[in-house]
């Protein structure tokens, strides 16, 4: 068995290889969601090891490249995710092989902390690679069950509508410990991803909105991800995106609409309900790859767009 750096050429591979090991389940594998994650990123090309026997793939291990704003500096992540091994070589320890070899590989590269939302069933398995639980992230759910009658199908975003407020966001002063928003960040994490249509909600100059509609259990969900305001944001700017989350979830016939992340507290855009905020987000675990720098003394200001599960 060999292991090495993957490659462009090996994409159909893993692709093949992902569907034999992992299904399709809710996320369909594909080489464009791949290239879109992998390749087009604006952090940079993810770091991937194959393990290969002749020209068969066994295993893949890929980890998405991030970048955060902390202590005044740019401070590199990855994202652990996609991962997949042959079902007739499950349980032989090549995950954990390919895990701890794309790590060491990470040191070359300045990273500082690999961050990820793993599962219940995946959790142990990193605890014992050297990952720590940082802890579950805050959800703060407002029920409209009065609305939820319509079901009215969401046109299309004009994404070219906001290009130059996304502009103008990613060029204004950055938040400490929340994601770099460089050019290209914003089209690239909503504007072009593959999985699922995003939509959002401005006033086109003092805030910016994003959110996806979800269906689940507990039925559909307005999911914010992401919400942005400029510092000449006023009261009146308040007033008009409630106004407009309103119409939304009226239209969708959304049971009620989620606000998961550490800045619901800090901002002062929407407010939802007097429903308690709970401790029921993604689960966050963290591991140090640069000595020198701790992820867990850091007041992380994530949001639900950085950590969503793609």
């Amino acid at each position: 068995m060999n292991i090495r750096k993957g490659n462009d050429e090996d994409v159909p591979k893993i692709i093949e290889l992902l569907r034999v090991s992992l299904g399709e389940s809710m996320i369909p594998k594909s080489e464009i969601l791949w290239n879109w994650k992998h390749v087009a990123n604006p952090f940079g090309k993810s770091p991937v090891l194959v393990a290969e026997e002749g020209d068969r793939l066994l295993g893949v291990r890929a980890f998405l490249k991030w970048e955060f704003q902390s202590g005044g500096k740019i401070r590199k992540a990855c994202r652990a995710v996609d991962t997949a091994v042959h079902p007739e070589f499950q349980g032989q320890g090549l995950f954990i092989k390919l895990t701890l070899g794309l790590i060491e590989s990470l040191n070359e590269n300045g990273v500082d902390f690999i961050y990820n939302t793993p599962n219940a069933s995946s959790t142990p398995g990193y605890m014992k690679m050297g990952w720590e639980k940082w802890g579950k992230l805050p959800l703060k759910l407002d029920f409209h069950l009065s609305v939820g009658k319509n079901n009215h199908t969401l046109e299309p975003e004009n994404w070219d509508t906001i290009s130059e407020l996304v502009a103008k966001i990613e060029d204004s002063k950055h938040a400490e410990n929340q994601t770099n928003l460089k050019p290209g960040y914003l089209k690239w994490r909503y504007s072009d991803c593959p999985l699922f249509p995003y939509y959002f909600l401005t006033d086109q100059q003092h805030y910016l909105l994003f959110y996806r509609i979800k269906e689940g259990k507990m039925g559909r969900e307005i999911r914010i991800t992401d919400l942005f305001t400029l510092e000449e944001f006023q009261d009146s700017d308040k007033k008009q995106i409630c106004n407009q989350l309103k119409v939304i979830q009226k239209l969708s016939g959304a049971r009620f609409t989620s606000f998961s992340g550490l800045r619901y507290l800090e901002q002062n855009a929407i407010s939802l309900g007097i429903l308690p905020i709970l401790k029921a987000g993604p689960e966050v675990t963290l591991r140090k790859v640069n000595p020198d720098f701790d992820p867990f003394a850091q007041n992380w200001k994530w949001s639900l767009g950085d950590l969503e599960v793609f």
